[in-house]
């Protein structure tokens, strides 16, 4: 008979991997596939909340904030002047800070978690191709390449099957467990678009991160570790293929900074859409990170909400398996479905809340919002937003 895993979880990105180090840390028989033959490179999200810190593995946490630029204040400003600071110094005893770092190192560093817990438990290179649901378990089918040789040594490609008590897809915004389970996720587009790129970090900001709330357009800046400084502007249209000199001359027309455009190590031109999907469990299939919610960039927040979804589900599917009936599970899992779409929805609203006040806004109105940030900026109101920036709200 058919070894029956514990867990399947579909996609090693950073909430799958996060997912998996918890429930082996926990004693669980877990696997993890993953359609891409090798992780990721690029450079995407990079802010790391303390509430996320507090939810990730111990030695995962240690690690991030070893490597990483520990951000403690966010200033707000405009070209002429700032406007007020954000103190992160309360939002966690542990973690008074915002930690920044490629994502791409966040993920070898849950990947490297994961194999020190179980060597064999990430597959890469297998693509999800069915999916049927039973009264105890779920059977799972993917496909896997081949090596081409036809030496019929097992790397000639061919399907791969997989039977677990649950699966939880971490499988992206485009979630093909998603499709095959039938979950509907309308998208939204909004009208905002950026480019973004990693250049050597020569100004006076030092480890503070730094928001121009310019009249053209927000200009954000972000330290990174390596003396590296990611500066994201918005943009009146998607751009196709952002140069350096592009984004650098961005910059600079509108905060009076100059970056050096000879050595840019990542530029990326993005739009933003909002999905959100219409439920995240259907039988002992759950849906995790991007793909149950697909959220504005803007404020960090996809990446570290994925992180506290699977903080939350972890102790249910670890009590689940550790039962002796598995539909024990089911209330809690409908509890912690409804419960993290409507922590998806404030985190939605949180992220276009933050891409509004970003937006191209010149004569009375810049007056306005700049007389609004001060009023808040300067009272105790700031401890408060401190708070909800760090997503101290949607644990």
């Amino acid at each position: 008979m058919a070894t029956v895993r514990d867990v399947l979880v579909v996609g090693a990105g950073a909430a799958g991997l996060a997912l998996a180090a918890r429930l082996l840390e926990a004693g669980l028989d877990v696997a993890v596939w993953e359609r891409r033959p090798s992780p990721a490179a690029l450079s995407r999200a990079i802010g790391i909340h303390a509430p996320a810190l507090e939810a990730l593995p111990t030695e995962v946490s240690e690690r991030i904030t070893a490597e990483a630029v520990l951000v403690r204040h966010g200033i707000a400003r405009t070209r002429r002047r700032v406007l007020g600071v954000v103190p992160f110094d309360r939002v966690s005893t542990r973690f008074p800070f915002v930690a920044t770092l490629p994502q791409a190192r966040t993920e070898e560093i849950l990947a490297a978690r994961v194999a020190a817990l179980d060597p064999a438990a990430v597959r890469r290179g297998v693509s999800l191709t069915s999916l049927v649901q039973g009264r105890e378990a779920v059977s799972v089918t993917g496909t896997v390449p081949g090596d081409g040789d036809g030496d019929g040594d097992g790397g000639d490609g061919g399907s791969i099957e997989e039977t677990a008590r649950f699966v939880v897809a971490a499988d992206g915004a485009r979630s093909p467990v998603r499709e095959l389970l039938g979950i509907t996720a309308p998208v939204h587009h909004h009208p905002d678009t950026y480019v973004m790129g990693d250049f050597p970090d020569d100004g006076d900001a030092g480890p503070d991160a730094v928001i121009h709330l310019e009249h053209a357009g927000v200009v954000e800046s972000f330290p990174l570790p390596g003396g590296l400084r990611r500066w994201v502007v918005h943009t009146p249209d998607l751009v196709t293929g952002p140069s350096a000199d592009l984004v650098a001359g961005l910059v600079a027309e509108r905060t009076g900074i100059h970056v050096d455009a000879t050595d840019a190590r990542m530029l990326s031109a993005f739009a933003v859409r909002r999905r959100l999907a219409a439920r995240t469990v259907r039988g002992r299939v759950v849906l995790l990170g991007d793909a149950a919610h697909e959220i504005s960039p803007i404020g960090g927040q996809g990446m570290n909400l994925g992180w506290l979804d699977g903080a939350r589900l972890a102790p249910i599917l670890v009590a689940a398996v550790r039962s002796s009936g598995a539909d024990d599970a089911a209330p809690a899992l409908a509890s912690w479905d409804a419960t993290r779409r409507r922590r998806a929805r404030w985190a939605a609203r949180q992220g276009e809340l933050n891409m509004a006040l970003g937006r191209p806004v010149g004569g009375a109105s810049a007056l306005a919002r700049d007389a609004l940030l001060v009023a808040a900026l300067r009272s105790p109101a700031r401890r408060g937003l401190a708070y909800v920036y760090a997503m101290r709200h949607l644990r």
